[in-house]
């Protein structure tokens, strides 16, 4: 393969709070000897973004250009960037759509870092708006190469849900490769009018070194220990797995058991409180954010992996959730829904349990189910394993990331 191009990320903030992907992403081209540069319109964590930047000093630079996050900030904005360069050209709405209207673009590229003719680098944008936007800063001459666009989960749904479908038509026409995580957002992409050739599946995987396989067994006696870990919010299904597990307990001879919940958000103090509607008591505990230590320590302790994802309201879907990924690394038996792409990490009654999203009596049904057949728990973990180190090894991913970059850097070179 011919030496790794310059490569930058662009992200909408780095980094992000709920996006350890994109970091450790990052970190995998790092540690295959590429040069990065990480362009973001917001900071994230300062301690993070610090303790980044210090392990890669020769190989990672970030850059900023600051936008307001509110509109009304944007517009009060403008009069002391209007007469910069690129700002007008920015305002161009025909020609940039909601990128230009929301004053985003010309904000960006008054403040766009770097000065003089930018060199040529291998971009990769996070999420479809964000790909779009780096063609249009392409477009505007502040960067110069080839933008390959991973797709996600929010910006698949619940975005173009708001915007309209053809939000992503000037990207398909400037983009250069488009990399949905899933086989089931690239057909949704297909069917958007993404072009096929240039449309892959790229994966978003765990490092599967990082993860000791342990198989689960029952003592005589102990209770069947369930376990979720993630964002409080609406399309995790946290409170689909309260309910279906009151369910379980309530049902004649219901095997013992307890749910631990690992995580914060939005939703804390209702969950909470429908726990104890339910009077769950101390059957169900919620420990809030915990480091990585304690979570893993916890997880070991487990026995049964739930996450009841499902549509919020608004729209808003899951990729392929990393927290099933590193469940079933570990060797964990887990209950899902049929939602978004996770069918295509868990295979049902093999590496765990599905129901149709939303469904509380199917998931009650499956969390008594597993816990009644915990002869089965073993050679359930055992396929997750193999499933993860198979198809969601991240090193896998990375290599073919950097394969990918540097092919498309080559091809746009001549």
């Amino acid at each position: 393969m011919p030496a790794a191009p310059p490569i930058s990320f662009f992200v909408p903030r780095f980094p992000g709070p709920s996006e350890t992907f994109i970091q450790a992403q990052a970190e995998g081209l790092l540690q295959r000897g590429a040069s990065l540069e990480i362009d973001a319109l917001a900071s994230g964590d300062p301690n993070v973004l610090g303790a980044f930047l210090l392990k890669w000093p020769d190989k990672l630079k970030v850059r900023f250009a600051p936008v307001p996050k509110t509109l009304g900030i944007r517009i009060a904005t403008m009069p002391g960037i209007v007469a910069k360069p690129h700002v007008l050209e920015a305002l161009n709405v025909a020609r940039f759509g909601d990128d230009g209207a929301s004053l985003r673009l010309p904000i960006a590229a008054a403040r766009w870092p770097g000065k003089g003719e930018p060199p040529r680098r291998a971009w990769l944008a996070h999420y479809g708006r964000w790909g779009r936007f780096a063609c249009a800063v392409r477009e505007l001459g502040l960067i110069k190469g080839p933008i390959a666009t991973i797709f996600h989960g929010k910006d698949m749904s619940a975005y173009l849900d708001k915007r309209n479908p053809g939000a992503y038509r000037l990207l398909f026409e400037r983009g250069d490769l488009f990399l949905p995580i899933s086989e089931f957002w690239r057909e949704k992409l297909l069917s958007l009018g993404a072009p096929a050739d240039r449309t892959f599946v790229h994966r978003m995987g765990v490092d599967t070194a990082h993860f000791k396989e342990a198989s689960r067994t029952l003592k005589p006696g102990e209770p069947v220990r369930f376990i979720g870990v993630g964002r409080m919010v609406e399309k995790k299904g946290f409170d689909d797995a309260i309910e279906a597990f009151a369910r379980m307990r309530a049902q004649p001879n219901a095997p013992p058991a307890t749910l631990t919940i690992i995580g914060d958000g939005v939703l804390r103090r209702s969950l909470e409180a429908q726990a104890a509607q339910l009077k769950l008591g101390d059957a169900i505990r919620f420990t809030g954010l915990l480091p990585h230590a304690r979570v893993a320590d916890e997880l070991t302790q487990a026995h049964v992996f739930v996450l009841a994802s499902r549509t919020s309201r608004e729209g808003d879907m899951e990729g392929i959730p990393v927290a099933l990924m590193e469940a079933m690394a570990q060797g964990m038996p887990v209950l899902a829904t049929r939602h978004s792409g996770t069918p295509e990490l868990v295979e049902h009654d093999v590496s765990g349990l599905l129901c149709d999203e939303g469904d509380r009596a199917a998931l009650a049904a499956n969390m008594r189910a597993i816990a009644q057949q915990s002869e089965r728990w073993t050679a359930m973990g055992a396929a997750g394993v193999a499933k993860v180190r198979k198809d969601f090894d991240l090193n896998v991913w990375n290599d073919l990331l950097l394969q990918r970059l540097t092919d498309l850097y080559a091809r746009s070179s001549r």
